[in-house]
């Protein structure tokens, strides 16, 4: 009896840890899809890394993976910024972070901007794994969908 209680247990950690993980998209390829599915490939442009770690605080060579694509339209407040944490800690500094970056924007375009609050206000961080996605735009719910589809493909 003693030897059939680690195999069993052996078995479930196993069976739990098949199956149950979650694609790991490309953070640029899936900004791109999102951009794509929106229709919105000519009016954003792909921060680099430098602009990242300024705009949002941050370090981004902390990330396995990121990708921050901002409009190019004046007096838009549309981006889209993926990050992949590399651990827990990470995660949870990345979502205080964009819930901060979010906070911040809203304040910047309070008072003159109403479609650009009510977009901001629509906002909702999206957590896939270690993934963490702030889109603000228009159609905010077909962007998630974009994410969602692609983390339900695996």
């Amino acid at each position: 009896m003693k030897k059939i209680i680690p195999i069993i247990l052996a078995a479930l950690i196993l069976l739990t840890s098949c199956g149950s993980s979650l694609p790991s998209p490309d953070a640029e390829e899936l900004t791109l899809e999102i951009l794509e599915t929106l229709g919105e490939t000519d009016n954003f442009t792909l921060a680099d890394s430098e602009t990242v770690d300024i705009v949002f605080g941050c370090d981004s060579s902390v990330y396995e993976d990121f990708c921050v694509m901002y409009t190019t339209v004046d007096a838009s407040a549309d981006i889209i910024a993926i990050f992949k944490s590399p651990d827990d800690e990470t995660q949870d500094q990345t979502e205080e972070m964009l819930e901060e970056f979010l906070e911040s924007r809203l304040n910047d375009f309070k008072g003159y901007a109403p479609l650009e609050v009510q977009k901001i206000e629509e906002t909702e961080l999206i957590t896939y794994g270690y993934y963490d996605i702030l889109i603000i735009i228009s159609d905010f719910d077909t962007a998630k969908s974009a994410v969602d589809s692609a983390f339900a493909e695996g």
